[in-house]
């Protein structure tokens, strides 16, 4: 696909199950793009987590997790990304995350994520928020950060499309999000064959740039 920017998540770094590879810098490595990684799982068998790849240098601005959620059985931890990369002399924030698996677990960390990440943001757009949010589109997690952002599959009134799973795509879990200024040329769901192998998920795609 050729991307300028890259946001993937559940990447592994030295774990068995992957053949002790670092993923992010692998990734990175085959397509010639700068990287951040950031774990959010840390453990004597290898880390775990989300990376944001980038064709041109980048700031790094923030990386870390969300608060942990009280729960008698601690959940994942889950967290974000953010950079400021600039792409034809324009800066752009660019958010990474992956959200947790419990509804109200969600909510929490898509609060989070707008007081403590998108907020600051969007002092300096434009502003592009991608990632696994484990939310339909109709959820609260989809009407929270939909209120600051838009959701480029939501484009001339279609629907956004099913990204979960690459074997039986029933729903929609995957989005990408822009400030207001940000005009979306293309967005779809990448559906190849390379892409089902890849992932469980298909990835969004869009062309984006601010006139």
């Amino acid at each position: 696909m050729n991307p300028d920017v890259a946001c993937l998540q559940e990447l592994d770094v030295e774990r068995a199950r992957s053949g002790k590879t670092d993923q992010a810098a692998e990734v990175a490595r085959m397509l010639a793009m700068r990287f951040h990684f950031n774990a959010t799982i840390e453990e004597a068998s290898g880390r775990y987590g989300d990376a944001i790849l980038s064709k041109t240098p980048f700031k790094l601005k923030a990386a870390g997790s969300f608060p942990a959620v009280p729960r008698p059985v601690p959940r994942e931890a889950r967290g974000a990304i953010w950079i400021e990369t600039c792409v034809e002399s324009r800066p752009w924030q660019i958010i990474n995350t992956h959200l947790g698996l419990g509804h109200g677990e969600r909510r929490l960390q898509a609060r989070a994520l707008l007081e403590e990440w998108i907020a600051p943001a969007l002092a300096h757009p434009p502003v592009v928020l991608c990632g696994d949010f484990n939310s339909r589109p109709s959820s609260k997690v989809h009407q929270i950060l939909g209120g600051a952002l838009r959701d480029v599959s939501r484009q001339n009134g279609c629907n956004p499309p099913r990204t979960f799973s690459t074997r039986w795509p029933l729903v929609c879990l995957d989005y990408l999000f822009v400030s207001p200024e940000v005009h979306v040329e293309h967005a779809e769901s990448w559906k190849s064959p390379l892409a089902a192998l890849a992932s469980d998920h298909f990835p969004i795609v869009a062309q984006i740039c601010v006139a």
